[in-house]
């Protein structure tokens, strides 16, 4: 196995050389994987790291169809195999029928979703890079094949760090804005856009910029006119979900940071509400993100530690060394000292500099 794995690395070196954008290289991989560890349906999904939501997918008709429901189990109910237990621990890929002693129908999962589409075991794994989630791979079989072996489980988990590493350097933004159909760039909206959505995530109403945002994001997944964006489908099925510290469902982590093409990143939030006759909507807002979306997205780009991020924190919001350092309890010598690192890091050599590199240019 070390020789298909040695193999298979070289490989994904030449299409991270070929496919440099994170859509185009999830796509490779899947094409690449398939030939060592067959597959009939798959989904590899890039994800925000600090809400594990996605921030898009490259799946097959047959995935696309289940997808939503895919979505709605993961974040809201417990079973084999959950992405983020999976991200959380040593071998950070598992096979459904492995996992459930090979009595896959004890997962709901399999049972209400995956057996009526036809599959006969899934192997999901977790994507992270310096501690940080950037993405989820699930690859489906049907019955008429043999379950995901061990040895193929070891196998995708060996190539989960060059992936995750090129994935997670690749999440800066850059290239061309997308496109329409007469092939011009897709300019950004100026204004927020507000949307309201059914509890089945059907659209209800929409303020006049809110279509434009929506075309974005669709170019971005390269997804059909009809197709909700799949990051609104995840933070729309987050604020549905009970929130883990109290049952509500006021969950703070219905937001997700969506780098687009272009060098731009996208905010999305997602909001329950009830009708006075209790009908449950969603309210969504998409904008340009906000500096307290986008640096922690830049920070992790660029290597950050903790205290420096809490100190570029403070100089984006405008703050004096003298203000930042008695926020942040250190000397001011001491904030300098991390300064000078945060501007090593970033190419910098000035707050106003740091200032439009973190977040004025990309707004």
């Amino acid at each position: 196995m070390d020789h298909t794995i040695s193999r298979l690395s070289g490989k994904l070196h030449r299409v991270a050389e070929r496919h440099p954008s994170p859509r185009a290289y999830r796509s490779a991989c899947l094409s690449l994987l398939a030939d060592a560890v067959p597959f009939d349906g798959a989904c590899f999904t890039g994800v925000d790291g600090d809400t594990g939501l996605s921030t898009g997918s490259v799946t097959d008709s047959v995935v696309e169809a289940i997808h939503p429901r895919l979505f709605d189990y993961e974040y809201r109910g417990e079973d084999y195999n959950r992405y983020d237990e999976l991200a959380a621990a040593k071998l950070p890929a598992a096979g459904l029928v492995l996992a459930s002693g090979g009595r896959p129908e004890r997962s709901a999962r399999y049972r209400d979703i995956l057996s009526p589409a036809g599959f006969g075991d899934e192997l999901r794994a977790a994507l992270t890079a310096r501690g940080r989630r950037c993405g989820h791979l699930s690859l489906l079989r049907r019955p008429d094949r043999p379950p995901f072996s061990e040895d193929e489980v070891r196998l995708v988990a060996a190539l989960l760090p060059q992936m995750a590493a090129y994935l997670r350097q690749a999440s800066f933004p850059g290239g061309d804005e997308p496109e329409n159909d007469a092939g011009q760039p897709l300019p950004l909206p100026r204004e927020s856009g507000v949307f309201v959505l059914s509890d089945r995530l059907r659209l209800l109403a929409a303020s006049p910029s809110a279509e434009g945002w929506l075309a974005v994001l669709r170019g971005a997944e390269q997804i059909e006119p009809d197709v909700m964006p799949r990051p609104v489908r995840a933070v729309c099925t987050r604020a549905l979900s009970p929130s883990p510290q109290d049952g509500s469902c006021a969950d703070p982590a219905a937001r997700v940071c969506v780098p687009v093409p272009g060098g731009r990143y996208v905010g999305i939030r997602a909001s329950r509400m009830e009708t006075p006759s209790g009908e449950v909507q969603l309210a969504v807002t998409v904008e340009r993100a906000r500096p307290a979306d986008i640096l922690p997205v830049l920070a992790e780009t660029f290597g950050l530690t903790e205290r420096e991020r809490e100190v570029v924190d403070r100089i984006v919001q405008g703050l004096s060394g003298k203000e930042a350092a008695l926020a942040l309890h250190m000397s001011e010598y001491t904030l300098q000292d991390h300064l000078k690192s945060v501007f090593r890091k970033t190419g910098t050599k000035s707050r106003r500099e740091l200032v439009w590199q973190l977040y004025s240019r990309f707004n």
